[in-house]
């Protein structure tokens, strides 16, 4: 396995609690390590946004997927539940995100690592011009395992494709016990796969629901193989980050 590819593995119950002036209140769980080369160090992390509470308006510096894996609440004007998946590129304003009463759980996800939020308009002197791009998919349905374990071959859905960025959202599904080789497309930063059901080896690491696994996009290929149950697994291509920025 190349060193550069990276496992989201939820070895901890190791949330850090964090408020805001403006009303926001959240746990967060950091699955990669953090280093100070930021371009260079992906980003993957879970957040328990608290009941009730607000996300308001804001941007980041980097592109990025929010994968709704828990809960209930609203983006924006869209209602939310698991697995609603947003993309925002970098500098690109997005939200509210409100949580409803049980809590809203997301992961997020970057091929490059962001400094923190900027608030609008709080911090419009920080929002630089440039294309500003961002997508909601509809509820992508987790598959009972009893009905995915019925496959007999690999299966593969795009839910969104763009052709001008390479951002693309999918759906893969592999029957039990079989290999199956992730083919890295050209001119994207990175794939995010997520495990939406089932299980996933990697590397003989074991990925399970809601873990993640992080290829560079300068590899060309890498292998996974479903386990002992047939895997679902969101694909989440990155496009990378526009030449304005």
């Amino acid at each position: 396995m190349s060193n550069s590819v990276l496992m989201g593995l939820k070895a901890s119950e190791d949330f850090k609690y964090h408020e805001h002036d403006n009303g926001l209140k959240y746990e967060r769980y950091d699955y990669f390590a953090i280093h100070d080369d930021v371009e260079a160090c992906p980003q993957s992390y879970l957040i328990r946004q608290l009941p009730n509470i607000t996300n308001p308006l804001h941007f980041h510096t980097q592109n990025q997927f929010q994968v709704f894996i828990e809960g209930s609440g609203s983006f924006g004007r869209h209602d939310v539940y698991p697995y609603v998946v947003h993309y925002a590129g970098a500098y690109t304003g997005y939200g509210p995100i409100i949580a409803g009463d049980d809590g809203l759980q997301y992961l997020t996800l970057r091929s490059s690592r962001d400094l923190g939020a900027k608030f609008l308009p709080a911090q419009m002197e920080f929002l630089k011009r440039g294309p500003k791009h961002h997508y909601t998919s509809p509820q992508i349905v987790s598959e009972e395992q009893s009905a995915l374990n019925e496959i007999t071959q690999e299966e593969f859905l795009w839910i969104h494709q763009d052709e001008h960025s390479k951002l693309g959202i999918g759906v893969l599904k592999i029957p039990c016990h079989q290999e199956y080789i992730v083919q890295i497309p050209d001119q994207i930063a990175g794939l995010f796969l997520v495990i939406m059901q089932g299980g996933v080896l990697a590397n003989d690491t074991h990925l399970r629901k809601n873990e993640n696994l992080y290829i560079p996009g300068n590899e060309r290929a890498y292998r996974i193989q479903a386990g002992k149950d047939s895997a679902q697994i969101l694909w989440l291509q990155m496009p990378l980050k526009d030449l304005s920025y």
